[in-house]
Order: C-alpha cells, then sequence, then structure tokens
C-alpha cells in the first residue's frame, strides 16, 4: 500500500469516554474526545462526519478502521465494534482491534515505573492489568477501588478513568503515582496508532473475528 494513501479511523466508545481520530500513518490528522456518558450512538458516527469534513477527506478513502474492543461497558463496547464492523464491510477494508487497557499503557510512554491502566467497568468496578514498557505482564481483571490499592504493590504508575474521590485516595497510597488527569483520557489517536502497528506487523485485520474484549 502507497503510505500517502493510507487513511485509517479509529473508534473507542469503551466507557462514558469516547473518542474518534483519523490517522495517516505519520499523523494524527483529525481527533475528538469526549464526555459521552449513555449517548455514544447518538454522536459517534456525527464525530466522525465532522472529522472527515475538518480534513477534506470522506469515508470512501477509508483503507482500515481499528476499534478499541475493551474491557469497559457492556454496552459502550458494542457500539464503536458494531459502527466499525459495519463499515469494514459496506467499504471492504480491514479493522484491527485493539484493548483498552493497551491504548493507556502506551498513551502512558517509555516510563521506568510499572503501569496499570484502568477503566470503568461499571458497578463501582475498574478493568486493570500490569505493563512493564507497554508490554502486559499481568493479565486483565476486575477490581473494587480497595482491590485495586492492594494490586499496587510497588511504585507504579496509574492511568485511566480516575474519578475524584478514586484519585484522591490513590493520592495517599504510599506506591500509588496517578498520571495527570489530562493524560488520563483514552485518546483515538493513540489507538489508531496501535492499530497502525499491527497492520505494520502483518495482522490481517479480518472484521469477522474482531470481538468485544469483557472481563469477568
Amino acid at each position: 500500500m502507497n503510505p500517502a494513501a493510507l487513511l485509517l479511523l479509529a473508534l473507542d466508545t469503551s466507557t462514558s469516554t469516547a473518542s474518534v481520530a483519523l490517522f495517516d500513518g505519520q499523523r494524527v490528522l483529525s481527533e475528538t474526545t469526549w464526555l459521552a456518558g449513555r449517548e455514544h450512538s447518538t454522536r459517534l458516527l456525527v464525530e466522525a462526519e465532522v472529522a472527515f469534513e475538518r480534513i477534506g477527506r470522506v469515508p470512501t478513502e477509508l483503507t482500515g478502521l481499528v476499534v478499541a474492543h475493551g474491557p469497559g461497558s457492556f454496552t459502550g463496547v458494542r457500539v464503536a465494534l458494531s459502527v466499525a464492523k459495519g463499515m469494514a464491510a459496506g467499504l471492504g477494508i480491514p479493522l484491527w482491534s485493539v484493548s483498552s487497557l493497551d491504548v493507556l499503557a502506551f498513551a502512558a510512554g517509555e516510563v521506568d515505573l510499572p503501569v496499570r491502566p484502568v477503566v470503568e467497568a461499571g458497578r463501582g468496578r475498574y478493568a486493570t492489568a500490569l505493563y512493564a514498557h507497554a508490554v502486559c505482564v499481568q493479565p486483565a481483571q476486575l477490581a473494587t477501588l480497595d482491590e485495586l490499592k492492594d494490586l499496587i504493590e510497588e511504585p507504579t504508575l496509574v492511568i485511566g478513568e480516575l474519578n475524584l474521590d478514586a484519585r484522591a485516595q490513590l493520592e495517599q497510597h504510599p506506591d500509588a503515582r496517578p498520571a495527570a488527569v489530562a493524560a488520563c483520557v483514552r485518546r483515538a489517536g493513540f489507538l489508531a496508532e496501535l492499530g497502525w502497528r499491527q497492520a505494520q506487523s502483518g495482522e490481517p485485520g479480518d472484521p469477522q473475528v474482531a470481538d468485544a474484549l469483557y472481563v469477568r
């Protein structure tokens, strides 16, 4: 594929935060992230259309899609996944799926500390895993805030959706190092780059195998 022709659309509605980005393999051309609450389905395609208009491109120019397939909320994950699979089928283009936790760990960058991303999983629980140098070294699991604190046994960067109370409690933990508030928002630009890396490594991006990732 001619790199100049590459155009990826990334969609993330894993939790109450949603994000859309367009990426050409070299730059994030457009990115919008917003607090969607439960209104993912009414805004996702609207924001995608705005992104195309912003850069003067159209959906038929897409060469692939990238979707965050969870973990996250049951309904939220399904919204972006359904839209992405429908677009991939309609346009005949590949679809790569990426873990929501991978996106946060990647966004943390190269840090010396272990990284523990967290995403909302409903009922006061978080989905979380442990990463070292962007590689998952402890599988994803569900945890309450108290359980999350127990999982932190050494100085660890915690990144992801933390409300004010959770952040305040973690700031009192001797080994928790909460990331800056702005850094804790999942951004579809990072999602797009991870999908692009899958494509570069030879992953075919078969829409038929893209499915929701839930932690039980």
